[in-house]
């Protein structure tokens, strides 16, 4: 290995690009002492390949693997990448723009503005422009480079020489994927910090619609970078339906995933039906409860999880196969969002798409961002939890410290609607128009259960009075219209029972109690 040698490696199909991109290294300044080597390779194949062959042919410590169309216009390159590596050797990569951490899309530029870092000038169609969105730190002072985990691959620079992947990749996803051998090596990716862009781009970035490509770097580098979903099942007495939501979750686009079972049931068909799948899974945890639990089984494995964004899973309800990825893709791009929901479709008992319900339609046409707020001023008039049940959405764990509470208090009922409404006073919520999930529709679950809907009339009045408190509602009609919903919805309940003759277990004072407060309400100046 020659420590005072650098090689410039340059793929190129087309000459006249790559006489060019040989012309700006010529007239580069040379450090003393240091010899340079350009080696073109003609190929329209795999570059990683390329890259590996062109590595083994230089003896050069120092390798710079470029594209034919980008053109190194700071003469003093050579010199300042040196200078970068000869003062923190852990540093194994360096490229001129990047991010400081791969986004779940697994495109560097969708990250946030503040979290990329660099410079380049690219072509377009109107002419020559700065990259937008990325985030050139202050560049005086003795640090003159930020790390990062992902750099672009229009050029990359190294002082060390590390296999290119090209048993797992040809020409998409082996640049970030180089990123990541380096870091597994243990060595630092970094980006210089630029008074001005050290290269001119003709081409876009590496190409990641490839979707096998995709599936692959997932598969092998995922863990790595992808922020852990927990998705927790609370299990009761249903190991059929437990069966099918558990592979609707193990069978996820989505590549770092952890799945806690809490088992509440009666007997042990629950851990029988899924031991197979705990000797295959490692990612899979199962606890049985020794006594019924019921809600606390709930708070049990939400204590347990260990991710970063929260998702139930109602154990007779089912995921459709992206709907991590694409929730998840949302959280992370957007940090003033709390929430996402998705439209989700009603199954009967054989898995069969039933019709919508008023409160399960479609409410947006488009994928949507909207106030907290308002939307859940909205629902809050409605009396109806168009965020859906617990299967529905998607949070992170640091905003909801118990699940089923709106501040101090608890809901046995309405649990789901209660965390929405604590997580619509913190931010956004985002609505996908995909039907994302599955809310399963058969006669063992508690909504079809009579003393639910009584225990609701309850619940409905508590969080409206609450919510009122905490900012919800713009003014005091909407307020009111609010409580002559509530009224018309309890009445509903009532001729519920009264039309199944249920009237004996209705709990009148109850209901009555409720109905005279949410009078004296309306009522009030």
């Amino acid at each position: 290995m020659e420590e005072n040698k650098v090689c410039f490696i340059i793929i190129y199909n087309n000459e006249f690009l790559c006489e060019e991109c040989i012309s700006y290294i010529n007239s580069l300044s040379k450090p003393d002492g240091f010899e340079v080597e350009i080696i073109p390779i003609y190929s329209t194949e795999n570059v990683a390949s390329v890259y590996n062959k062109a590595m083994k042919q230089s003896s050069a410590k120092y390798k710079v693997y470029l594209k034919q169309d980008s053109f190194i216009i700071n003469k003093t390159f050579m010199e300042e990448c040196l200078g970068i590596f000869k003062r923190n050797h852990k540093i194994g990569m360096i490229g001129v723009i990047g991010a400081e951490s791969l986004p779940p899309s697994c495109f560097w530029e969708d990250a946030n503005d503040e979290k990329k870092y660099g410079s380049l000038y690219c072509y377009n169609q109107n002419g020559v422009d700065i990259a937008t969105g990325a985030n050139n730190r202050n560049v005086s002072g003795e640090i003159n480079h930020d790390c990062v985990q992902v750099i672009d691959g229009r050029i990359m620079i190294t002082q060390y020489d590390l296999i290119w992947r090209d048993d797992l990749f040809s020409n998409s996803y082996y640049d970030i994927a180089q990123c990541f051998e380096f870091s597994d090596a243990g060595y630092s990716v970094a980006v210089p910090r630029q008074h001005k862009p050290w290269i001119i781009s003709d081409s876009e970035s590496e190409d990641r619609k490839c979707p096998e490509g995709r599936k692959v770097f997932l598969k092998h580098y995922g863990t790595k970078f992808l922020p852990k979903v927990s998705v927790l099942i609370p299990a009761y007495n249903r190991p059929f339906y437990l069966e099918l939501a558990l592979q609707s979750a193990l069978y996820q686009s989505y590549q770092n995933i952890e799945i806690i079972i809490g088992d509440d049931s009666t007997n042990n068909e629950v851990e029988k039906a899924i031991e197979p799948y705990l000797l295959e899974y490692n990612n899979v945890s199962y606890y049985k409860n020794e006594t019924n639990l019921g809600l606390e089984n709930w708070y049990k494995i939400y204590d347990m999880a260990n991710g970063e964004y929260i998702n139930f899973l109602m154990d007779d309800d089912l995921f459709h196969f992206e709907k991590i990825e694409k929730m998840v893709n949302k959280l992370h791009s957007h940090d003033d969002v709390s929430l996402v929901t998705s439209f989700r479709e009603l199954i009967d008992e054989s898995g069969e798409v039933l019709s919508s319900k008023p409160s399960t339609r479609l409410f947006f046409q488009e994928n949507t961002i909207i106030n907290g707020k308002t939307f859940g001023s909205f629902m809050l008039s409605q009396t109806w939890n168009i965020i859906g049940e617990p299967t529905t959405a998607m949070f992170r764990k640091k905003d909801v410290k118990r699940f089923g509470f709106y501040h101090e208090h608890k809901f046995n009922v309405i649990n789901d609607f209660a965390t929405w409404l604590s997580l619509m006073e913190k931010g956004d919520v985002v609505y996908l128009t995909e039907p994302l999930s599955y809310f399963r529709q058969h006669s063992g679950q508690n909504q079809a259960n009579p003393k639910y809907k009584v225990l609701g009339i309850d619940e409905w009045l508590c969080i409206i009075n609450e919510a009122r408190k905490n900012g919800f509602f713009e003014n005091d009609l909407t307020f009111k219209e609010t409580i002559i919903n509530y009224i018309k919805s309890s009445l509903d309940i009532i001729f519920f029972y009264q039309k199944l003759k249920l009237d004996e277990t209705l709990e009148v004072h109850l209901v009555k109690e409720k109905l005279v407060s949410a009078l004296d309400e309306l009522l009030v100046k």
